[in-house]
């Protein structure tokens, strides 16, 4: 089979989505964010190669968000309520600035006696540009790297390099001041803020605070040629953006991916994922590890195992939405945090939703990475015949590596330890028992059982015949689509059959959808 090709706009709307999730920022900012922004471009009559970087920009504005996010949350609390006040001020402005960081740390100590909370604020304010900088340096440098490794190019790199600069001067880390700031990052920041502003604003609010900031945050030209045209600008961006939408307006060339760079792009992801906290660090690398070779020992086929290691290192992407304070408290979540931290599975899928091809297998294998055979599991109380063993796999080496990584809220178990608990609930009918000994035999603890039991021995290519032959096709039409010839169509089905013990194609089917062979819609909770 033909190695996997995907646009690299597809990675770019997953990462897009997953800032929004991280800042706090509505459903499709950033993509919304893009086509306004592509709008004013265009309306500036910007040449190609500015487009480019415009478009670059305002999808990936906040990739670097994530790093150090466990400081800005030790510092101010819950980091996406911090965000999401910022959006609507000028952080130029200096009082504005106080009354949001005040709120902030009045909000992470509002159980605490008046005099201790007026002693944090003391302290956090005389301690905020300290504290700060290097956390938005360290945001500009991540978000260079990773647009590095996803391939782009040294001058998009730059510009993510001045994210939070502006064109007073009084923007941070560097302060840089006019036209040292790169164009495509002052329009990319006006449209943003218009954005963020009209939501909270409304329409005319909005044009009026832009008109005010001009000179400020925002160039005096752009901004009045944005107001000139905001009506025109603004239409058709009250609702959601699709991928087709997206995909249209990148610049031509496209850049597509191979399967190497899809891996990358998947590594990317994972670390941009990890870094918010110390104790998350390589975790999602260390589940991918996991599922792949436990996949391969229990003889998948390749397509299964890369996308069940693909989904490894995306999994925790809907995690994005959860503040970080949540993670890092010491005491157990409340009520509602539980609630919001169970949809997180939800989030992840919605994150992967516009890659193609392979990126639809990862999607949901990432929307049931916490589901149980026997419905225990979150957030859709899926059951065994809709969890493939690709998902079976990556559930047993999710949990697996996550019992032997210490918490805030808990210690690490040993492997011994963590195995234990992992075949114990096995036992219960939570997880798949050829699932958990291929996890644990990748991971170097004793076998218990021989894997693939399940399986009855079938090799890689003959799970795809059966997947084929359960949803319907002839063995003709599995010939073409596998690209065999039809007489080796039909070898595999016999020999299936044989394994399996069925002589039917309609036994074969029931064998395929009760082992999530053929994977379903889950219903609706």
């Amino acid at each position: 089979m033909a190695a996997p090709v995907a646009r690299r706009a597809d990675f770019l709307m997953a990462l897009a989505y997953a800032t929004d999730l991280a800042t706090g920022h509505s459903r499709d900012f950033a993509l919304r964010s893009c086509v306004l922004a592509m709008r004013i471009a265009d309306v500036a009559r910007l040449d190609e190669q500015t487009r480019r970087n415009v478009y670059h920009q305002a999808l990936l504005r906040y990739i670097g968000c994530n790093a150090d996010t466990h400081l800005l949350a030790a510092a101010f609390g819950d980091e996406i309520a911090l965000r999401r006040d910022l959006q609507r001020i000028d952080i130029g402005n200096k009082p504005e600035l106080a009354e949001v960081l005040v709120r902030a740390i009045t909000r992470t100590f509002a159980d605490a006696p008046p005099a201790e909370i007026a002693r944090a604020v003391e302290r956090g304010m005389a301690e905020a540009m300290q504290v700060s900088v290097p956390i938005l340096s360290g945001h500009c440098e991540v978000a260079q790297r990773i647009a590095e490794r996803i391939g782009l190019s040294d001058e998009i790199r730059e510009n993510l390099g001045q994210l939070y600069e502006r064109w007073d001067g009084k923007g941070l880390p560097r302060g840089l001041l006019g036209n040292a700031v790169k164009l495509p990052v002052r329009l990319v920041t006006l449209a943003q803020d218009a954005i963020a502003l009209m939501e909270a604003h409304g329409f005319e609010t909005m044009k009026e605070m832009i008109a005010r900031r001009a000179g400020g945050a925002y160039e005096p030209e752009l901004a009045d040629l944005f107001l000139k045209h905001a009506e025109q600008l603004f239409e058709g961006l009250d609702g959601p953006v699709d991928r087709e939408t997206i995909l249209a307006l990148e610049p031509i060339p496209h850049a597509e991916f191979d399967e190497t760079a899809c891996e990358e792009a998947y590594l990317a992801l994972a670390d941009m994922i990890d870094m918010r906290m110390p104790h998350t660090f390589g975790h999602s690398r260390a589940v991918a590890a996991l599922a792949g070779a436990a996949g391969a020992r229990m003889g998948l086929p390749v397509s299964d195992i890369r996308a069940a290691r693909w989904a490894a290192y995306t999994h925790d992407i809907g995690e994005l939405a959860i503040p970080v304070s949540t993670w890092m408290r010491a005491g157990t979540l409340t009520e509602r945090e539980t609630d919001a931290a169970r949809l997180h599975p939800y989030h992840g899928e919605r994150a992967l939703a516009a890659l193609g091809g392979e990126g639809k297998a990862v999607a949901a294998l990432v929307l049931r990475h916490h589901e149980r055979l026997d419905g225990s599991g979150y957030h859709r109380y899926a059951k065994a015949q809709d969890l493939s063993p690709a998902a079976r796999i990556l559930a047993a080496a999710e949990t697996f590596q996550t019992a032997r990584e210490a918490r805030p809220y808990r210690a690490a178990l040993s492997d011994a330890a963590a195995a234990a608990k992992l075949r114990s609930a096995a036992r219960d009918g939570k997880f798949c028992p050829d699932a958990v000994e291929a996890v644990l035999a990748c991971a170097g603890q004793p076998a218990r059982r021989e894997t693939a039991e399940r399986l009855a021995g079938l090799t890689p290519r003959e799970i795809e015949v059966l997947r084929l032959i359960a949803a319907g096709h002839t063995a003709k039409e599995a010939a073409r689509l596998l690209d065999i010839a039809p007489k080796t169509a039909d070898n595999h089905i016999q020999n299936l059959y044989s394994k399996i013990g069925v002589t039917t194609r309609a036994a074969a089917a029931l064998y395929a959808l009760e082992r999530g062979l053929v994977q379903q819609q889950i219903s609706a909770a």
